[in-house]
This record gives structure tokens, sequence and C-alpha cells, in this order.
């Protein structure tokens, strides 16, 4: 289109200057005029209507070149603009969830210098604004917006592992395993054993020993029946040992005449919650650290009552030894042995567990006078129960206590327990499972500490997932317990099942950043590049190298306790393993064992009844990260539970799928 009048210059007035001769003005309806500002100068106003050729933006704005031949930068950027469509069609149209290349990543693909591949021999070249700004828009997409979510927030390779999508609610999508989980997870369970530990490791394991200062880590875990006293005497040996002060031990006293409980007072100790204070019964696993000569012992006080039975499994697969709290008086101690009691379910479960270690505290002495016939009866009883358990007798000490007094816990109390005590120059011998004259913490002192698999691959299974303040944005923080292996600062680990790469940013133990940690530490590791939604408890950390096998289907050998209705092909099931309680059944009976013996009876048996054993099939409603017994004992052992009972304990022997 052509304007009827330039610059004053009227039509009907025939005066047409020569200078205006073969010009044309620009009108700004036409398509091509995208100028940003209006014309200052008649140069820019007009154009030359016999060289066809320049319709370009570039030629429009900028000076004309005394040189015709135009150099290779701004013919590229010509061509660029020229020719939108080209460009456009190098770039999907939709971007993130619905981005047209399934396994692309713009965030870190293409960086907003980065859209123009050019050799570098070449000059830069000014772009106009709109160009600047379409590869950054790019270049910023939010993590949410891309259609591979699981993929950290770092910049990938192309060996990276690819992740299977995330559902919130159940952790990992039923899609197919990644083509690196494919490849490497038949193999684990044969390279588990063999990786030898790390050379570079020799400086990290002496500053793991100069932090435990020549003393054996120890997981303790307190066990029992609801209102045996657990908390009360864990509270009250904690305060003996100055690990509480006097001023959080007042403010606890205070709290416990307020609610009407001054009882409860060295059990608020450990019970912090205020839900737990009010109802006086601990309800979740409570944490706290204490020295002995020879030990550095964590205390995990587990809840009593039957309600809250999968933390107590939870706290039981973090321990290597236990202590069994009774309570002594008459009634008290038999509904918690007799069946349906927890005193029994406890011992069961914890020696299902891997504990073999135990110490049987009998407390609430000074409601009984400190009676040395109530004392050998129960210790009478719970011996013979013990031993039929699974526990060995030199495994198994009985020390009389008073959690409220603090009688006997860190030194020997004489004139109540005068038939406890120890002659002169006596040895300190296990007669009938009492060493006489021995406190709770000197027989805590006496415990062994079990082999630490420290050169296996690195395990940790996820027991609480926050978010903690002054770590730095985007930062993540887990806690657990290690299993196997190690771990430093900065190291690059794999979060299975969602198959995150992340980055360990900082390691805590008792609220102490340390350099590493070590199989036996209940740690809190605070990771970065990785998606919150993406983290459940129960999912397990682990070396991306050796990464722990996924299954939904698995082969098991069962010890069944005294039930009353026997197990059949599609029995459902609770499958509690480590922190984690899943739906299963039981598919198929493979095997029925003798119980002492473990010799074949039986092939495909109909059933298995109570006090029994034998292999089955488990398949479970979601997939779960475990391991083989033979490999990782700490990652093979499971419960079955159902409708509030514990039907079974068993060892993971094969991963079908």
């Amino acid at each position: 289109m052509r304007h009827s009048d330039y610059r004053g210059l009227e039509k009907n007035a025939h005066a047409f200057d020569e200078e205006y001769e073969g010009l044309s003005a620009r009108s700004v309806d036409e398509h091509n005029y995208s100028y940003p500002f209006s014309p200052n100068s008649s140069g820019e106003f007009m154009t030359d209507t016999s060289n066809k050729q320049e319709h370009s933006l570039l030629a429009f704005v900028a000076p004309k070149s005394k040189n015709k031949k135009k150099s290779k930068d701004t013919s590229t950027v010509n061509k660029v603009v020229e020719e939108p469509s080209n460009f456009d069609d190098k770039i999907p149209q939709t971007r993130g969830r619905d981005a047209a290349r399934p396994y692309s990543d713009f965030q870190f693909e293409m960086e907003p210098e980065d859209d123009l591949r050019k050799p570098p021999n070449q000059a830069t070249t000014n772009r106009s604004s709109h160009l600047d700004t379409l590869p950054a828009r790019i270049a910023t997409l939010k993590i949410s917006e891309r259609i591979d979510r699981s993929v950290s927030p770092q910049k990938q390779s192309r060996s990276t592992l690819d992740s299977p999508s995330i559902t919130p609610r159940q952790g990992v999508s039923p899609v197919a395993a990644s083509r690196r989980t494919e490849t490497t997870t038949p193999s684990v369970t044969s390279t588990l054993k063999r990786r030898p530990l790390a050379a570079d490791r020799t400086n990290t394991l002496d500053d793991y020993k100069l932090r435990l200062e020549g003393r054996d880590l120890l997981n303790l875990v307190v066990v029992g029946h609801v209102d045996a006293g657990k908390s009360t005497l864990m509270g009250h040996l904690l305060v003996k040992l100055k690990v509480v002060d006097d001023r959080a031990m007042h403010k606890n006293k205070s709290e416990a005449a307020r609610l009407g409980k001054e009882s409860f007072s060295y059990a608020f100790v450990l019970d912090e919650s205020e839900e737990e204070r009010q109802r006086g019964v601990t309800m979740d696993i409570a944490q706290a650290q204490f020295k002995t000569d020879t030990k550095l012992v964590n205390v995990l006080d587990a809840p009593g009552h039957k309600d809250f039975i999968p933390n107590m499994i939870n706290g039981a697969a973090q321990a290597d030894v236990a202590i069994l709290v009774v309570d002594s008086r008459r009634g008290e101690f038999e509904t918690g042995f007799e069946f349906g009691g927890q005193t029994r379910e406890h011992a069961l479960l914890v020696r299902s567990l891997g504990v073999s270690q135990l110490i049987c505290a009998v407390n609430k002495m000074d409601a009984i006078d400190w009676s040395q016939e109530r004392f050998e009866e129960i210790v009478k009883k719970l011996s013979t129960f013990l031993k039929s358990s699974g526990y060995k007798e030199s495994d198994i000490v009985f020390v009389p206590v008073s959690g409220w007094t603090g009688e006997n816990l860190i030194t020997p109390t004489k004139s109540p327990l005068s038939w406890y005590t120890k002659e002169a120059n006596a040895p300190d011998t296990l007669i009938n499972g009492i060493i006489r004259g021995k406190t709770l913490i000197d027989l805590i002192d006496r415990l062994k500490p079990p082999e630490r698999p420290i050169a296996k691959p690195f395990r940790l299974c996820i027991t609480d997932v926050f978010r903690a303040t002054g770590v730095g944005a985007g930062t993540v923080s887990i806690a657990g317990r290690i299993d196997c292996g190690g771990i430093e600062v900065n190291d690059r680990v794999l979060l299975r099942p969602s198959n995150d790469l992340v980055t360990i940013k900082t390691i805590q133990i008792e609220n102490a950043n340390v350099p590493s940690a070590f199989a036996g530490d209940s740690i809190i590791l605070h990771m970065q590049g990785v998606d919150p939604t993406h983290l459940f408890v129960g999912n397990v950390v682990c070396d991306p190298e050796y990464p722990i096998p996924c299954a939904t289907r698995i082969q098991a050998r069962i010890i069944i306790f005294n039930i009353t209705t026997p197990i059949l092909p599609g029995t459902p099931v609770v499958f509690h393993f480590k922190s984690i309680q899943e739906q299963g059944k039981i598919i198929s009976l493979v095997e029925e064992l003798d119980r002492v013996t473990g010799e074949l009876k039986r092939q495909r048996p109909r059933l298995l009844t109570k006090n029994s054993s034998g292999v089955v099939e488990i398949a479970l409603h979601r997939q779960i990260c475990c391991e083989l017994y033979s490999n990782v004992k700490e990652l093979g052992r499971f419960m079955l539970r159902q409708s509030g009972l514990t039907m079974a304990a068993g060892i993971i022997t094969k991963i079908i799928e």
C-alpha cells in the first residue's frame, strides 16, 4: 500500500520533485512493519522501490553499509528474522509436560546464548530484542513443567539415568523400570558382596573412629508392655548420666504437675509431643544418646501399646540389642505376659528382626518391697519362654530396677537389694540369667556390638522426611539408619524407587555436622537435587553404581507364630518391612519345613498351621526396595501381620519380579 501524500506534498499539486522519484513510504498497516518507534527521518520513513530484495527488518532498522557484500553474521540473523517458520520448527510449540520430545529437557539442553550454533571464529552478532527473550524463556522453564519430573535439577548428560514418572500417592508409577535399572538390577545380588572398600576412605574411617572416641557403637531399643515404665526408666537413666540438665528436668516436672501426672516427669524426657504427654502413652519412636565406659549407645524408646506396633517394628528394625521392661507387680506382669500381651509379642518381634542379646529389666521393684521370691518367679517364667523363642541362655540377663526411684540404675543399692549384692572378690558369672551386683548401666556396657558391613554398597532406609531450617534453599532433609556401607559429604547417591540422583550437602549426627558416616549410624541427610514429592518413608538411598532391587513379588522363608487360623493360598497379610507397611497376599505355598531342623517335610502343602515353618510366595500391592537375606541381613527381614496380630516372621530368599 502506498501513501497518498509524501510529507506535505499533495497529490494534486503536480509538483513532484525529482528527489522523490522511485520512492514510496512505509505503511503501519503493512505486515512487515514491526519497527518499535516512530521514524525520525525521511531515510527511515522512505524505502527504495528500485531494490526489491531489501525487505528485512534489519535492513530497515540498521544503516546501510557501503559494501554491498553482507557478512556471514548478518546474513545468518537476516535468515532467522526473515524466515521465522524455520526457527519455529526447531522449537516445540508445546512445552513442559506436553512437550513434543518426550525425553528432552530444555532447561539443561539449551542455554540463552546457545540458540545459534556458530563456529568459534565468527564474531558475535547483535540480535533483536524478541530473539533474545525466546531462548531465555525456554531456559527458565520451571522444574514442574518438564515432562520427565524424576530427573533431578542438575545438568544431565546423555548417560544419566532415565526415571519413571511419579505419582504422589504411590511414590512410583506402574511404568516399567528405566533402561539402567533393567540392566543393573539383576546383577546386584551377584556383585553386592564383592565390592571392596574404597581406598580413598581410609581417612574417613580414621575420622569415624576418632568420633567414637575408642568406644563401640550400639543401637539399643527399649520394648515391653504398655505402662511397664519404659520411658520413665530410660528418662531417669539419662538424668543420672547428666544427659538431661537440671533446667530441662525442672521444666518437665512443672509440665507434669500442670497435667496432673507428677509420676510422668521422667517419662517426659523422651515423650516430647503434646499428645503423648496428655495421653500418658508413648506413640512414636523417641531417640537419645549416652556414653558408657566402652559404648556409645543410641537409645530407641519404642511404644508399648498394641495400636502402635508398626512404630515399634520400625524401631526394632534399627536396633542391635534390646531391653525388655516388665512390670513386677502382681497381676501386671501376668497381663503383659499372657496371650495377647505385648511382653510376649515384643520379645518375638525383636528376635525375629535380628536382635539376639536381651536385657530383661524387672521394673517397679520398689512397689513390691524388692521381693526376691517375686523376682525369681518372673525370671523363671521369662527364661523358659525366651529360650523357646530362639534366644540363647548366655545372651539373656535379668536385673531388678526401679525407674521411679532410680535404684540400681548406675550405682548398686545395698540396703533393699542385699540378696542381689555380690560377695567380696566373687567373679562376675552368669547364673540362671543373673549376674549379682551388676547395675543396668553395667549390663549395657557388657553387651557386644555386631559386625558392621562397612565394605558393602551404601544403603539407608528413610524413616522420616522433613524440611530443616538453616540448611539452604532447595534442600530436603531425611532421617534414617545406615544399614551398610558409608557416605561422605558431596557424594552422589541414588534414591529408589524414583531413581533420582541427588547430592549430599551435609550429614548430621545428634545435631552435629560430620564429614562422613558408616553402617550403624543414625543420621540426618540434607540433600539437594530432589523433588520433595518423590520422597516417601520407606524409600532407600543407595549407591548409584549398585542400586538396590525393587520387588512386587518375592519368595520367602517364614516361621509362623501361635495363630488361630491356618495360612492358605490367597491369605491377605500386612507386610511390615523396615519403616513401611504394605498390603500383600500369600499367593502360593511352596514348601513346608521342619521348624527346628529346617528339613523339607512336603512340597506344595495345602496349608500352614501354627508353630510351623515354610517357604511361600508373596505378592505386594506396590513395589518395595529390598535385598536378599544372604546379601544384606538388615534389608532381608520382614514381619507378617493380620487383624492387629503378628502372624509370622520371615527372610527374603528370592526376588521373583
